[in-house]
């Protein structure tokens, strides 16, 4: 390991350094060398010539990237009628939305994804790469139609009912994360959301569980949480809501759920963390081999609902790459939801490091 690092030292001083200056330079032979870089190449640490390093406290982001449409109306709705509605649209997409708060929050992020040729999946790349997120890992599929999600939203921001047309996922194979497995190994955190098909969803938990790499999920909706594989081992940390923690635990719907219960059941697949969001009351945070705790969230004047999820996967992220434990971690992701519910946006404008850390300290003192 000691000439591993001399070499990765070489290589970060110098990325175009010949084999034989390497073996020079170290005391081993030219083979020797051809070994550790093939090692290193295969681990993802490195990524060919010029040899491409893994960049520190790097995140990549697998799944969702789609035009959204929310519609709020203006009046208590009614079914089977016309409704006054202010209508914007966006970007979205759980893991589009994740990676854009984390490039907010200054984290060198990238966003495998899949978009259609049209002029939706153009705009949504361009807005997304505008954000500060590297979008040169997604793919633009000939003759597909870019994934949309569209909301209708009451007076208050809570969502009434909402629709998505997401098939183009289905093209999302587990070659697409063989071929970019080199640049998805050299993160230092890889985040997915659900909209991944099962198999690849299934590769990705396996690769990753294979190659020590820490993995955060987010399940998306119950539905699309049984696309997930039963074993769950090598998920370092899953986000659910109690709809989707019951699915994940095999439990029926229940008014007054036990958030400990779905915690262990949801362990005994694999999961190293559990997260569990129930709204105003916060998160239920359960690790396989600590005490469980609910963390309080902050009370927030809300706008609307839209996204918020997300800035919490985001924010938990943000506190892991940046070695904070999961409890406080947690923390992080309660204070970018209350950034978020506060404004209209699928992704806080107001959201930075700044306003994070500063949340921080007036709502957790």
């Amino acid at each position: 390991m000691d000439r591993e690092r001399q070499i990765m030292d070489l290589i970060r001083h110098n990325p175009f350094i010949s084999q034989n200056d390497i073996a020079a330079s170290v005391g081993i032979s030219r083979s020797a060398v051809a070994g550790y870089i093939a090692a290193l190449t295969k681990r993802g640490v490195i990524r060919g010539r010029a040899y491409i390093t893994a960049e520190e406290n790097s995140v990549i982001c697998i799944g969702g990237a789609n035009l959204d449409t929310k519609a709020t109306a203006k009046q208590r709705i009614r079914a089977g009628s016309s409704n006054p509605a202010v209508v914007a649209a966006s970007s979205g997409g759980v893991a589009r939305n994740i990676a854009e708060n984390l490039a907010r929050l200054s984290c060198a992020v990238s966003l495998l994804t899949v978009v259609g040729d049209d002029q939706a999946g153009q705009w949504v790349l361009k807005e997304t790469a505008a954000s500060g997120v590297n979008t040169s890992l997604a793919r633009v599929l000939a003759g597909e139609k870019t994934g949309t999600y569209t909301a209708l939203l009451d007076p208050d921001g809570e969502m009434f009912v909402a629709y998505a047309d997401m098939e183009i996922y289905d093209r999302f194979t587990p070659q697409l994360l063989q071929e970019t497995w080199p640049h998805i190994a050299s993160s230092k955190l890889v985040v997915a959301d659900a909209n991944l098909p099962a198999e690849t969803l299934a590769e990705l938990v396996s690769r990753c569980r294979d190659g020590s790499l820490p993995l955060l999920i987010d399940p998306v909706s119950s539905g699309k949480a049984k696309k997930l594989p039963s074993d769950l081992t090598g998920v370092t940390a899953i986000f659910p809501n109690l709809e989707e923690a019951a699915e994940l635990a095999g439990a029926a719907p229940s008014d007054e759920p036990d958030c400990a219960e779905l915690a262990r059941a949801i362990h005994e697949r694999g999961v190293a963390h559990v997260c569990i969001t129930v709204g105003e009351q916060g998160v239920f945070h359960s690790s396989a081999d600590g005490e469980p705790a609910r963390i309080a969230s902050i009370p927030t004047d809300v706008v609307e609902v839209t996204g918020a999820g997300d800035a919490f996967v985001a924010g938990v992220a943000y506190g892991l790459l940046h070695d904070r434990p999961y409890r406080e971690a947690c923390r992080f992701g309660l204070a970018a939801s209350h950034l978020t519910l506060q404004t209209d946006e699928s992704v806080s404008s107001r959201l930075s490091e700044q306003t994070l850390q500063q949340t921080i300290e007036e709502r957790f003192p």
